[in-house]
């Protein structure tokens, strides 16, 4: 006889029990599932009760150059106040400019990033040459977003190389985009703004319109020429309750600088790798940065569109990381 003793087999469990198990199983489930949901949901409120509660709420912004650098981070800067905001970019490629620029891909990925922060957004594809596009644009805003209050002329571009270097064509397609597309999109905005009698504009320039720059001879003219188009349109507006600014960034990471045909030609006779720009940018700066991020300009111009700066105009900030100091006063 076997000393092993034999445990009677368990009674199998009866449909009552097995569905008990099975619904214990999915309503775990399905609340693990509803948290995540739950927690997804919570976020996006959050961002949009924000966004609704900034100081720029229920306002809205045009921004030109905006599918990516600088014009983006504008674009973004503003809708973390609430602004609701309308993207200009030309989102093609001009076989003119030497580098590549932003693509309808880019424009459409900015404008996903404006709406995660809670608020409203439309991207046009357009060229800042074109006024008729402008225009069409910013009644775009009035119709669908019911005003326009911000204004964000930054759309540029830029080439390289001493000034007997640039022909004709390459004369007018600078200063066509960064001079002419300036004062069509303050053109196109000056109407609306007038009416309404309230309304800020800032006008993109560079550190190099207030210096000079022996390798960016057209690009640093033209960014002169638009701090004069900052000052006039303030003086103009000033009585209607809308104030104009401009702002002049150094060297920011940027598609316009961080590419194949800048690190090719900044320096004549040398190719540099990227690190070595950012290398030579620190050496530029007073404070110990490199090229820096656009959203660094992005504050700035949510500042000067926001309350704290309604009595500012006709002025132009530097966001030089120091290099400013080096200006006359």
């Amino acid at each position: 006889m076997s000393n092993t003793s034999t445990s009677p087999a368990p009674e199998p469990r009866t449909d009552t029990e097995n569905d008990r198990r099975a619904i214990t199983r999915r309503t775990a489930l399905t609340g693990a599932i509803g948290l995540g949901v739950a927690t997804a949901v919570a976020g996006n409120a959050e961002a949009q009760e924000s966004a609704a509660g900034g100081e720029l709420a229920g306002k809205t912004a045009f921004v030109t150059g905006a599918a990516r650098g600088i014009g983006r981070a504008c674009a973004e800067a503003l809708a973390d106040g609430g602004a609701n905001v309308v993207l200009f970019d030309v989102a093609r490629q001009l076989p003119e400019v030497p580098y590549p620029l932003a693509t309808a891909a880019d424009l459409a990925e900015a404008k996903a990033a404006v709406e995660s922060k809670g608020v409203k957004c439309i991207a046009v594809q357009g060229d800042v040459r074109d006024f008729g596009a402008q225009r069409a644009a910013v009644d775009r805003a009035v119709r669908e977003l019911g005003g326009l209050d911000l204004v964000v002329a930054n759309a540029g571009i830029t080439q390289v190389g001493p000034l007997e270097s640039f022909g004709e064509d390459a004369l007018s397609l600078v200063t066509d985009i960064n001079f002419k597309g300036v004062m069509k999109t303050i053109q196109a905005a000056t109407p609306i703004l007038r009416d309404r009698k309230s309304g800020r504009i800032v006008v993109m320039s560079s550190v190099t319109g207030r210096s000079g720059s022996a390798n960016f001879p057209v690009y640093s003219a033209t960014k002169w020429a638009v701090i004069g188009i900052a000052k006039s349109t303030a003086l103009a507006l000033g009585p209607h309750n809308v104030t104009c600014n401009a702002v002049c960034p150094t060297l920011v990471r940027t598609g316009l600088l961080d590419n194949e045909y800048i690190l090719s030609n900044i320096v004549p006779g040398q190719t540099l790798t990227f690190e070595q720009f950012n290398e030579g940018a620190k050496g530029r700066h007073v404070l110990p940065v490199g090229l820096y991020e656009p959203s660094r300009i992005g504050d700035c111009v949510r500042f000067l569109c926001g309350p704290h700066a309604a009595l500012i105009s006709g002025d132009v900030f530097d966001v030089g990381a120091g290099i400013n100091a080096q200006f006359p006063a």
